[in-house]
């Protein structure tokens, strides 16, 4: 692709891996929930991804895919819900909304 801007790509990695890093070096207890919606076995990026940000139990993947929900194991939290987009995070929205009434 000819009009591909090579200067913005390139920031969005550098802003990303610091990220990335943050959360990996993060000693005061910051939580992280990465919430993905109908990624596919097809195309892995995305999941492998979502996994490779897993790197304690601060750090919890909330996977929604209808078909392939399954998450391998390993470190932090991980959840698979087998539902459409909309229908896991109303359920999800409703159950915060619980959570708050509790407290």
């Amino acid at each position: 692709d000819f009009t591909w801007v090579v200067d913005r790509t390139q920031a969005q990695d550098r802003r990303f891996f610091k990220f990335q890093e943050e959360i990996a070096n993060d000693e005061d207890g910051g939580r992280l929930a990465i919430v993905e919606i109908g990624a596919g076995l097809a195309v892995p990026t995305v999941r492998l991804t979502g996994e490779e940000l897993l790197v304690d139990d601060r750090q919890t993947l909330i996977r929604i895919n209808p078909r392939e929900p399954e998450i391998d194991n390993g470190p932090g939290g991980r959840i698979g819900l087998p539902m459409r987009g909309l229908e896991a995070l109303e359920a999800i929205d409703a159950l915060l909304d619980e959570m708050e009434k509790e407290d």
